[in-house]
């Protein structure tokens, strides 16, 4: 009985202290952004000083996250990313690579959309251009676009 006690205090005291955590301080927490030396995700080897001047940068809105039924994706400035495939809700991390969007570490919800093309769900990069993003699956086809 005492043991039982013991072990459940322990995993109480466990818990508490990861939830005590704060996740947007870095307490350990690996570098999800694949980049190193503290890059920001939007950082890129053009050489361009401000991204988000360049009409081709990724961050932003693509698609229409208005209409819930039809793929959207948002690229946040922090490196996380949020959306739909037109029926499920999408989020993860991205990256800037050479001009080319990696998507990391992407979850989403699994409920059945009956006469929805998911496409979206197989993207693993994408590449921006002014007005559209070209999404490619994870063997580099091309698997759809989103517009601005």
């Amino acid at each position: 009985m005492r043991t039982r006690i013991t072990f459940l205090a322990l995993a109480l005291l466990l818990g508490v202290s990861a939830c005590a955590m704060d996740p947007g301080s870095n307490g350990g927490t690996p570098d999800v952004t694949g980049s190193s030396g503290g890059a920001s995700p939007s950082s890129s080897s053009s050489g361009s000083p401000d991204a988000s001047a360049d009409a081709s940068a990724p961050e932003g809105i693509w698609g229409n996250p208005e209409n819930t039924r039809e793929p959207s994706l948002e690229l946040h400035e922090d490196g996380r990313l949020t959306g739909t495939d037109g029926c499920n809700r999408l989020m993860g991390r991205w990256v800037l690579e050479d001009g080319t969007v990696r998507f990391q570490e992407v979850a989403m919800t699994m409920m059945a959309c009956p006469d929805v093309d998911q496409w979206l769900a197989s993207a693993a990069s994408a590449v921006p251009s002014e007005d559209t993003l070209l999404v490619y699956d994870g063997a580099g086809n091309e698997i759809g676009t989103l517009t601005r």
